[in-house]
């Protein structure tokens, strides 16, 4: 959809109405519920990065979400509505999958020999990692580099010496017949700008289809249901606002949900996908190796002086583990097994006490027999109990007031 003249107010809206047009038709698709209320499917819209999602849905969505549709040069009631849905897919948890940014989702499962500046490239991201036939990988990112950008910004190079002319041209048209000739072929040159984009995002969609699903992919996308679920509820009842700059409270419970989410990734990712897990090993934050000793019958005593259950585990560790002795940790097999690091004893083994979750005997046959490989991770069963919620302002989210200066006599 081609605006010849951005800075005309008809030409604008008449762009954006023809774009809202097409995606509340998109939207409506789906708005079915199951008998529980909850919608069947999510909507997923797709960019080649993050600066477009950014664009989409930050400037666009909240240039157009508080348009009026009355008064004077009103907007089309349709340009608002699409407004807020954009600014919805603009404010998403991490883990969703509403909006898939190609870039990220690439780096996410390939490497590739240039820096991560690079790879916000999208065509040569992908000569990285899907180069055609006769091309190595450094070659086809080259070849990448030389295709028009991905948006949203466009080449200067071509704005000065093709678009700024074209502009030109369609002020110092007369008449219908001339302006249509300049309208096509503005559609014409910036076609050829975008196809590139446009294929390229497929040929992203391509490769991750290729991927096997994880397996929490699947109590994700549900979250996305009920979070599109919930914004259509919002949207049928009027409720659908969005502050363009957010209360201290507002803003610090936000953050409170980013930081839960982002964990909860990081665990299921590296719970998933072996290779992360295995990043975490690398990182010194996670113990992998092979169970050398077992001592499921231990017993101490506890705070109370009462004797408890703490069976032992003696693991020879296949790379240097240095964290200190009482570093908690989580059996990854059944995260709900949680061990505690035992000084060590002057040898090259860790020694990993059970605390919670295989003190029983109905759950002692959790633990790792005798020459099994294991890997003890900092994640645990995430928490089920309901999050305090943020009332008062936290000091982090303050505003400090200077004092007024002394008047002087």
């Amino acid at each position: 959809m081609v605006v010849p003249e951005p800075r005309n107010r008809s030409l604008r809206f008449e762009a954006l109405a023809e774009f809202a047009a097409e995606f509340l038709a998109y939207l409506s698709e789906f708005e079915r519920r199951d008998e529980t209320g909850l919608c069947h499917d999510a909507p997923q819209l797709v960019v080649p990065n993050a600066a477009t999602a950014d664009w989409l849905g930050g400037i666009v969505g909240r240039f157009t979400r508080n348009l009026r549709t009355d008064g004077n040069a009103p907007a089309p009631p349709s340009v608002p509505s699409a407004g807020k849905h954009l600014s919805f897919f603009a404010d998403l948890v991490p883990g969703s999958s509403l909006v898939l940014v190609a870039t990220d989702a690439l780096t996410t499962h390939w490497q590739t020999g240039q820096l991560p500046s690079e790879d916000l490239n999208l065509a040569a991201l992908l000569g990285w990692i899907d180069p055609p036939a006769g091309m190595d990988g450094p070659e086809a990112a080259r070849v990448g580099e030389a295709t028009p950008p991905a948006g949203p910004d466009s080449d200067p190079n071509w704005d000065a010496g093709v678009l700024a002319g074209l502009i030109q041209a369609w002020h110092g048209a007369s008449g219908v017949a001339a302006l249509s000739a300049v309208r096509c072929e503005i559609e014409d040159e910036i076609r050829e700008q975008l196809t590139p984009a446009w294929t390229a995002c497929w040929r992203a969609l391509d490769r991750l289809a290729s991927l096997p699903a994880a397996d929490h992919v699947t109590s994700r996308w549900l979250r996305d249901r009920r979070s599109w679920t919930e914004h259509c509820d919002r949207v049928a009842q009027g409720r659908a606002y969005f502050r363009n700059i957010p209360t201290p409270v507002q803003a610090a419970s936000r953050l409170r949900v980013l930081e839960a989410c982002t964990e909860d990734l990081q665990r299921e990712m590296a719970w998933d996908d072996p290779l992360v897990m295995a990043a975490v090993v690398a990182s010194g934050e996670a113990l992998a190796g092979r169970v050398v000793a077992t001592d499921t019958e231990r017993r101490t005593r506890n705070h109370n002086g009462r004797s408890v259950r703490r069976p032992l585990i003696t693991i020879e560790p296949a790379i240097e583990f240095t964290r200190p002795a009482g570093t908690t940790l989580f059996l990854s097999r059944h995260p709900n097994v949680k061990l505690e690091m035992l000084p060590s004893n002057g040898s090259q083994v860790i020694r990993a006490e059970v605390v919670k979750g295989a003190n029983q005997r109905a759950t002692i046959g959790l633990l790792p027999n005798l020459g099994d490989e294991v890997v003890l991770s900092p994640y645990g069963s995430p928490e089920f109990y309901q999050r305090s919620t943020v009332e008062n302002v936290p000091w982090t989210h303050q505003l400090i007031v200077e004092d007024e200066p002394e008047e002087r006599e």
